[in-house]
């Protein structure tokens, strides 16, 4: 009799085990999804690198000015490096500052991300990252420059990018243009165009865009996410 009545406790113990490791293993898999979803703008695909360059579309009205002079959806970019574990990107937004990769992705256009990447990483050496980090920290705190002159003393984006990488490794990213060979016939550039500027075109100053830094044969697109906005004319 006591032959039968074990038999039945030991398969409810085998049973009650099964369904502890069941429903811990659900747990541990939920706990785990919320932490993939948590993270996962701070890693857009791929695990970001020191030096990636993150584009992106926002949604302010000089955005739509410079998507359309420059004919991209690409108006606003930065340069990631790892903190601590987190990727941060840094950027002239005025003032230039570090933002946590996860809060810059949400400033853009409906959460669209392409991130690329030096071709010749193995020269992104830790010597040559501190160096670009030195480079930025010369210009982190300084305000943005609405005019896109170049001077030390206001920023852009696409300028911050193009001088840590020039003054850090040596490297140059990107080329300048003319202000005359840009598209100001938009609506938003011709806008802005006249705002800023005036009466006074400054057709043969210099400037980087993020176009032309999206565009260089020295980086690779390592991901993207989304689609990018149509450009209003």
């Amino acid at each position: 009799m006591k032959r039968y009545l074990v038999l039945p406790i030991r398969l409810a113990l085998v049973v009650l085990f099964t369904a502890l490791l069941v429903g811990g293993g659900i747990t541990m898999e939920r706990s785990a999804e919320m932490a993939d979803r948590k993270h996962a703008k701070q890693v857009v695909g791929v695990p970001l690198r020191d030096g990636d360059i993150v584009f992106q579309h926002s949604g302010s009205m000089q955005c739509a000015a410079v998507a359309q002079a420059t004919h991209s959806p690409y108006t606003h970019c930065g340069v990631v490096f790892i903190e601590s574990g987190t990727p941060v990107v840094w950027e002239a937004v005025g003032p230039v500052m570090r933002t946590p990769y996860a809060d810059w992705v949400e400033h853009g256009v409906d959460g669209h991300v392409v991130v690329k990447r030096l071709k010749r990483i193995e020269l992104l050496t830790p010597g040559v990252v501190a160096a670009m980090k030195a480079a930025g920290e010369r210009d982190m705190g300084k305000p943005y420059d609405i005019y896109f002159a170049p001077d030390t003393d206001r920023i852009y984006c696409s300028e911050l990018v193009q001088r840590i990488y020039r003054s850090g490794a040596g490297i140059r990213i990107g080329e300048e243009q003319r202000f005359g060979d840009m598209d100001f016939s938009g609506a938003e550039a011709s806008r802005m165009l006249k705002d800023r500027f005036g009466e006074r075109f400054p057709a043969d100053q210099p400037v980087v865009t993020p176009a032309s830094l999206f565009r260089s044969a020295l980086l690779v697109t390592v991901d993207s996410v989304g689609s990018a906005p149509t450009i209003m004319r």
